[in-house]
């Protein structure tokens, strides 16, 4: 029946999402997207909406995951500088800016480009952890996690300071596909693998970072 065809449909090879690169059908100019995006990094380390501008969380993120989803990741020069602008935005949770606010949305926004990078180990978990459990709406009824401590809770903050949360490796969370912000076994399905350790993920991607934060001398 139904069900049964779109299982077939998930398990089609030529249906299947790419492991790290735009197929051709897609129309998207891979080099000029690329050239883009890597003229948007600022002189920080971090990506801004476009060339020139101010580097910010979630252009950082979309950069590299951007990059990554075509397969030119590989070509950010020195990424030791996007590394260590990421690192410094943690300040218990993670800022998106310097000197803003930390921001609870900026867990996946921030983590996930750690995570992209193949340095997701350096996110502070029991920093990271207190802030969010420092945001969660404490009522008897209702939960969630708010962007801020004190204020209302929302769908989006709670669903990214999960996200963040399962990168930084906390108990009880699907581990997470960063390049699609969706979970490791929800990906898995859509590229039509039976279990999650049979699917190709983002490894290939994420040996980018040396481990080093110092600049070339």
């Amino acid at each position: 029946g139904r069900r049964t065809a779109a299982r077939r449909s998930v398990s089609d090879p030529s249906r299947t999402l790419p492991a790290g690169a735009v197929p051709p059908s897609s129309g998207i100019d891979v080099e000029r997207a690329t050239r883009y995006v890597l003229e948007s990094r600022g002189f920080d380390g971090g990506f801004g909406l476009g060339p020139g501008q101010e580097s910010h969380g979630g252009s950082t993120f979309t950069g590299l995951a951007a990059l990554a989803l075509m397969g030119t990741l590989r070509r950010l020069p020195q990424p030791q500088r996007t590394v260590r602008w990421c690192v410094e935005r943690q300040v218990g949770g993670f800022q998106g800016r310097p000197n803003k606010d930390e921001d609870t949305c900026y867990s996946f926004w921030i983590g996930g480009s750690l995570a992209l990078l193949g340095a997701a180990t350096l996110l502070q978990r029991a920093a990271l952890s207190a802030f969010c459990l420092s945001c969660q709406f404490a009522h008897p009824t209702f939960g969630g996690i708010a962007k801020h401590p004190d204020t209302r809770p929302d769908l989006l903050h709670t669903h990214y300071a999960l996200c963040g949360l399962s990168l930084a490796g906390a108990a009880g969370l699907a581990p997470l596909e960063p390049r699609l912000g969706i979970t490791a076994r929800a990906a898995a399905r859509a590229r039509g693998c039976e279990a999650e350790g049979e699917c190709q993920t983002c490894e290939e991607e994420t040996t980018v970072w040396d481990g080093s934060l110092r600049e070339p001398g």
